[in-house]
């Protein structure tokens, strides 16, 4: 009886379908191929998330004379915002209130609370020209670029 049922088992074993026959340098290959695109894309996915759940939402336009960025902060007030500037980063700090409304949300999208985000400049900028500016639930923030002092050198 114990025979039969090494029997019936290896009988099970063999009916699991064609053994497959493949180069194997091939399959690594493709393996590899696959899982890299899929891994970009992933990657890329993930970008989007998160940069849409930064916040606050900003605007950075680099001219000749520095950088300009513009935080939307709808129904911040300017008491709510904090702003730490360095030479090569802007963070800003910044509390959403949340509004109480009578009735029930059918969707609530907008968060509340605190939020911070910080942003590495591509260059130094001139901390003491800084300007920022809240009008209309953005703020707008004008860095400037240091000046380079050009020292003519007389050669004796």
């Amino acid at each position: 009886m114990a025979d039969d049922r090494k029997k019936e088992s290896r009988n099970k074993k063999e009916d699991r379908g064609p053994k497959l026959d493949f180069n194997t340098e091939n399959f690594v290959d493709d393996l590899l191929t696959t899982i890299q695109s899929k891994t970009e894309e992933f990657g890329k996915n993930i970008s989007d998330y998160k940069t849409a759940l930064q916040r606050p939402l900003s605007d950075v336009l680099q001219t000749d004379k520095g950088i300009i960025i513009k935080f939307d902060l709808p129904g911040v007030k300017k008491d709510d915002i904090n702003l730490e500037i360095t030479e090569d980063s802007v963070k800003i700090m910044v509390i959403f209130e949340e509004e109480s409304e009578n009735g029930k949300y059918l969707q609530k999208e907008r968060s509340h609370g605190h939020s911070m985000r910080t942003l590495t400049l591509p260059f130094n900028i001139d901390v003491e020209k800084v300007q920022a500016h809240f009008k209309n639930c953005i703020l707008t923030i004008e860095l400037p670029k240091i000046e380079k002092e050009v020292h003519k050198v007389d050669i004796s």
